[in-house]
């Protein structure tokens, strides 16, 4: 059996009963809009219906289950939140990082709130739901009496007061870290200078990060040429099952800084 775009729209559906969808082509591909309650969601459903193979398996049901359960609470934040009900204080308790593609709303449609961070990558403000969070926007944030910088540096110190869990891997002498804290920000982590400096005096200057999607951060012990392999290796594996991928470009970091760093293998 393979997995069609009726097949997910069912799944989605059961979840939420009056959803509303509609088609959309951009240039030759086709676009969902995903309408529910009055508020709207825009997913790529054939790019994830590519991923999930040909041949149904446990793995595939379980990406379905992420894929449906990331779309509802995404409209369930959207639902919860709402400007006359927030005060300053539950926002600057609630108040995250996270981190996008550079490419993601480039043309800054929803005026949302972000922050340079690398070529790659951007900063946004997220509201956090404890089963969801939402993208801020400039408009929300001009109602409160901190500057979009100011409520940066409280979203940093939330995201370093979260606990840091990861696995060990090895390979031909290269290690690679894994945090799976899955709060939601494990991707985000890679702001914290924190937690970079953490494994920095355990690694050193063979120090790389890799950020492939939002629930993910490799920190890498990389040692010889087939550790950059395998980093590559599980930067495009992680992104194509990401659902919010980010980048495929590793960084190099030397406890100051990122920088971008592109491994070719051969």
């Amino acid at each position: 059996m393979s997995y069609s775009r009726d097949y997910i729209f069912e799944k989605i559906i059961e979840k939420l009963p009056t959803l509303k969808i509609h088609e959309r082509r951009e240039k030759e591909s086709s676009v969902f809009i995903l309408e529910y309650e009055n508020r709207r969601a825009k997913i790529d459903i054939d790019s994830f219906v590519r991923k999930l193979g040909d041949k149904k398996t446990s793995e595939s049901d379980k990406k379905i289950e992420e894929f449906v359960y990331y779309i509802v609470g995404n409209f369930n934040a959207q639902k919860k939140l709402s400007i006359d009900d927030i005060t300053e204080d539950e926002l600057l308790e609630n108040i995250f990082p996270v981190v996008r593609a550079s490419s993601f709303n480039k043309d800054n449609e929803k005026n949302l709130v972000s922050f340079d961070h690398t070529n790659e990558t951007r900063i946004y403000l997220a509201y956090d739901f404890k089963d969801g969070y939402k993208l801020l926007d400039g408009s929300f944030l001009s109602r409160f009496s901190k500057t979009e910088e100011e409520f940066l540096g409280f979203a940093k110190d939330n995201l370093e007061k979260l606990l840091l869990k990861y696995n060990v891997d090895e390979v031909a002498g290269n290690k690679f870290y894994f945090l799976n804290a899955k709060d939601g920000y494990d991707g985000a982590r890679i702001i914290d200078k924190n937690v970079l400096n953490y494994f920095y005096d355990k690694i050193g200057d063979s120090f790389y990060v890799g950020l492939p999607h939002q629930d993910t951060l490799i920190i890498a012990d990389v040692q010889n040429k087939q550790g950059l392999e395998v980093l590559q290796k599980m930067m495009v594996h992680f992104f194509t099952e990401g659902l919010v991928p980010i980048t495929t470009i590793t960084f190099k970091y030397d406890g100051k800084e990122l920088e971008s760093y592109f491994i070719f293998v051969e």
